[in-house]
């Protein structure tokens, strides 16, 4: 039963001896079916008697934390097993000392690596200074340059003018020499090169010349991207105030300056030396990784080991900062709520923690005050649906749990919204897919997107298969009407056995009818009765492809949608109002029983329970057969041909005979007959006119849908028809409307015309429901306060007396009991009442959505498949633009439909189930059960 309440709660007290209590609570954590009171409620977080212990619990989690980052960058492999995991120290202050140590090796370490990396890029960066700045040396000295144009456009030019003789005014040419052109070479960011080109060439007025290249990647830092990339720089300058000018620009854009000798046989030395001193950096990296790595793994052999170790540390002296202190300071007194269900174990799990105590524990029931947690033992079926419901509320303890009944009719909901084949088997391919690799995918639920929708599987499973269902229902796939269950009931006389058109002009032989069995109840050769009742053809299952692209087939589907919306919504409404019946007596409330739950059960059963009522009468009966006899009942006449002797009354005319004197046997007789009793007009022949006798009176079936006037009850009538035949009447009663039903049902009380009655003695029916739903509103809101403020009355009373005749020498007059405002349960009670009333009429019309979602789905995928496949691509006729179109139209499907259209129906049932079914009886004002529990860490800090 505990899926339906919450499990019985016991409240325990137990004493423990304080070496004892820390075993104790590590197997109490390891059971996990205690949830422990705050005792110490009153004092702050850092007054607690083991906050330095929690303290370090949290440093040596981070620790841990940035252990685990240093080995996930490292990428280390993957161990499927080891061989044997050092046990933690069995001292705290031990492990977190251990922890330091290996957390600063593991620092210096670290740092030692970025020192050697960077090292490492500096000689890489020279080695490519000395490698191209020299050639570009090279080719200074030769003067055979070959580089692409600076800020002006010609390097050339540049360099010849640095080097070039001048020319006085006299004309005198002065010679300069090459030793006055001088260099800077380095490395800059390769992302700063232009603006340091640009730069230096506004600086020095174009007097200088920037060559650069890029470097190679092996010369980068690892793990740097493209943007961190380098290249190599030398600029040619003349001067030595340019040189001062270009050394702080270089600066500025993050330029590191090597040495470059004058002459070759100098930088061939310096390179040489720089490879050399690059291969013995790069043996000490080696050396350097690999011991690291060795140490990262011997770390990672241990951490989860240690990290569970540390957490179940944590949550232990958590705990223990939860518990009083006795007296004698050698004992701790704690309180705790267990499940009945698991109290035996609970007992054994402190025997076996208290084997070490001097004093053996100590296990009290105590009475509780307070009201105990909720607890409810979910299954991985039911998880989902109970997190929805527990996100409305928690339930109070013992409170009717609505997830039972949520589990079923929250994905049936969904379906209603969102059927059609296709789009249900699509999302229960998911869930079934989900489901089948639950444990594989289980790693991923981590992730908050993905683990929403892994922990609603199930609940996905399930929406799938009642859409897919639904989509059965209302035969849609994509859309499309399928014939899975046969072909269309509905035929046009085309040769088929089952039908016969009516015989004459052409457009009537193109006239639809439903396929029946009118060949074996009349024989059509010797137009007599084969004495066998006439039915019409039903489609085995769902909604018949015949309505497909017809004129009223929104006609069709909207009246079931909304009819079956107005069903399901009664229905669980009525399910939630049982099950605040079923709280009652489990909490032997008989206030909310006899003045509430029936109250609310009559009110909604008079207006809305016979509102169904009227549906599934007026969806179960066959209208073909229903007439109205002399304006004044409802009577069905089976159809059954007659024979010539009318000794099988009441029957009907043998079909498609226009003219009622051609009636084999009886025809002389029907041709006596008033005009209007004759059911078929010329060129409009049907399947027969219906035939009863009314005291001795012979009556056959008119046509009330030309000839109104025997509809009139003041011509037509059962007096009249006693005065004469020509005041008899009998004409087929059309299927009445049932929001006209509902409307005259407060507007015309007691009154209901006989050709809109559905049942017999319909408006004395409905004036006495509509006595009882006004007699039930002041039944609802008045007895129960009067009666509690009774009770109230009675109860003081009652403690008065006692306390008189224990206290009369004192002359004391009493103590007060509990408190109780009469006006604030009256004004509560009617709040309820005008919500209850008002609400029954929202909620009703708010199940109206399941007609409308289901509605806007079927015309949206319609859309998307006429508009993109239909119009554009079939009819191309051409395989790219077919391929194209479906194409689009998958991804609609995929996108608008499955994505946008899905959530929509979701949050729609999600707010029918928290709304309109689970206000009906729902308080959800518990809290939840939360136990200590080492099985609920996850590498979090314990709250």
């Amino acid at each position: 039963m505990s899926q339906f309440r919450s499990e019985a709660m016991e409240l325990l007290q137990i004493f423990m001896a304080r070496d004892a209590a820390h075993d104790t609570l590590r197997e109490l954590g390891d059971l996990g079916a205690l949830q422990f009171k705050d005792l110490n409620h009153d004092k702050s977080s850092f007054n607690r008697p083991h906050v330095l212990e929690v303290r370090k619990c949290d440093d040596m989690l981070r620790i841990m934390r940035y252990l685990s980052e240093v080995c996930t960058s490292e990428k280390l492999p993957k161990k499927k097993h080891i061989s044997a995991v050092p046990q933690p120290p069995h001292g705290l202050d031990d492990m977190h000392e251990r922890l330091q140590e290996i957390e600063k090796e593991v620092k210096i370490l670290a740092t030692s690596a970025r020192d050697l990396e960077a090292q490492r890029v500096e000689f890489e960066e020279h080695k490519s200074v000395l490698r191209d700045a020299s050639r570009w040396l090279r080719q200074q000295d030769s003067r055979s340059f070959t580089v692409s144009p600076s800020a002006n456009g010609s390097s050339n030019v540049e360099l010849k003018s640095l080097t070039a003789n001048d020319v006085l005014e006299s004309g005198e040419a002065v010679q300069k020499s090459k030793s006055m052109l001088g260099y800077v070479a380095g490395c800059l960011p390769t992302a700063n090169v232009k603006d340091f080109n640009r730069t230096l060439f506004r600086k020095t007025r174009g007097n200088m010349l920037l060559l650069h290249k890029e470097m190679d990647e092996s010369a980068s830092a690892k793990g740097s991207s493209e943007s961190d990339s380098k290249s190599v720089f030398i600029v040619f300058f003349s001067g030595d105030r340019s040189k001062a000018e270009i050394d702080k620009i270089a600066a500025a854009y993050g330029a590191r300056k090597y040495g470059l000798p004058d002459s070759r046989p100098q930088q061939e030395e310096t390179l040489r030396q720089v490879e050399e001193k690059l291969g013995d950096l790069k043996v000490v990296i080696a050396r350097t990784a690999d011991f690291r790595r060795s140490k990262l793994e011997q770390v990672d052999d241990w951490l989860e080991a240690w990290t569970t170790h540390v957490l179940r540390e944590k949550a232990v002296f958590h705990a223990l900062n939860m518990f009083n202190v006795d007296s004698s300071q050698q004992c701790y007194i704690a309180e705790a709520w267990c499940p009945v269900q698991d109290l035996a174990a609970v007992r054994e799990a402190i025997r076996k923690g208290d084997r070490s105590a001097s004093v053996a524990a100590v296990v009290n029931v105590l009475r509780a005050r307070e009201s105990p947690p909720t607890f409810f033992r979910s299954t991985k079926v039911s998880a989902g649906t109970q997190a929805i419901v527990d996100a409305y509320g928690i339930a109070n303890y013992q409170e009717f749990n609505p997830a039972v009944f949520s589990v079923v009719t929250f994905p049936f909901l969904f379906g209603v919204m969102f059927g059609d084949i296709g789009h249900g088997f699509m999302m229960a391919l998911a869930g079934g897919l989900l489901v089948k690799y639950e444990k594989q995918l289980a790693s991923m639920a981590s992730n908050e997107m993905f683990g929403t929708v892994y922990k609603g599987r199930y609940n996905l499973l399930m929406m799938g298969a009642f859409a897919t269902y639904a989509g059965f229902i209302y035969n849609e796939l994509f859309s499309v009407p399928q014939e899975f269950f046969g072909k269309t009931v509905w035929c046009d006389g085309d040769g088929d056995p089952q039908c016969r058109a009516v015989p004459g002009g052409a457009n009537l032989t193109q006239q639809k009818w439903m396929r029946s069995n009118i060949a074996d109840a009349y024989d059509f050769e010797t137009q007599t009765t084969l004495d066998k009742e006439v039915s019409w053809s039903v489609y085995p299952f769902g909604t018949d492809p015949g309505w497909a692209h017809t004129a009223n087939k929104l006609n069709s589907v909207n009246s079931f949608k909304m009819k079956f919306a107005i069903v399901c919504g009664v229905a669980q409404m009525v399910a939630g109002i049982c099950c605040k019946l079923m709280n009652a007596l489990h909490f032997k409330d008989m206030l909310t029983l006899y003045f509430v739950w029936i109250p609310e059960i009559v009110f909604i059963n008079s207006i809305f329970g016979y509102l169904v009522v009227l549906i599934l009468i007026k969806w179960t009966t066959n209208w073909d057969a229903t007439f109205i006899l002399n304006n004044a009942e409802v009577l069905s006449i089976p159809q059954r041909y007659c024979n010539e002797e009318l000794s099988n009354l009441p029957c009907w005319t043998p079909p498609f005979i226009e003219n009622r004197a051609a009636v084999p046997g009886y025809g002389g007789l029907l041709s006596g007959m008033p005009a209007s009793m004759w059911c078929m007009s010329p060129g409009a022949a049907t399947t027969g006119c219906a035939v009863f006798k009314w005291k001795d009176r012979l009556i056959v079936e008119g046509n009330g849908f030309v000839d109104k006037t025997i509809m009139d009850s003041k011509l037509f009538s059962p007096a009249a028809c006693q005065a004469g035949i020509d005041g008899c009447s009998l004409w087929k009663q059309s299927p009445p409307s049932l929001l006209d039903s509902l409307i005259k049902m407060f507007m015309e009380i007691g009154s209901v015309p006989v050709a809109n009655q559905i049942i017999p003695g319909q408006g004395g029916l409905q004036a006495f429901l509509i006595l009882i739903a006004f007699i039930s509103v002041p039944m609802l809101l008045l007895p129960k306060p009067l009666l509690l403020k009774r009770q109230h009355e009675m109860r003081q009373s009652r403690q008065h007396n006692h306390i008189e005749e224990d206290d009369a020498p004192h002359g004391g007059h009493g103590g007060h009991g509990d408190t109780f405002e009469f006006g604030e349960v009256m004004v509560h009670q009617m709040i309820h009442t005008i919500e209850y009333v008002l609400g029954c009429i929202s909620n009703t019309a708010s199940y109206l959505r399941l007609w409308a979602l289901s509605l806007a789905h079927a015309q949206l995928s319609e859309v998307f498949w006429e508009k993109t496949v239909v119009d554009i691509g079939l009819q191309s006729a051409s395989p790219v633009m077919i391929f194209v179109t479906v194409s689009a139209w998958a991804c609609f499907t995929v996108g608008v439909l499955m994505g946008m259209e899905s959530l929509s129906a979701f949050l729609h049932a999600l707010r029918l189930h928290w709304v309109e079914f689970m206000n009906k009886f729902y308080d959800g004002t518990g809290y939840r059960f939360v136990p200590f529990s080492f099985g609920k860490l996850d590498g979090g800090d314990i709250d």
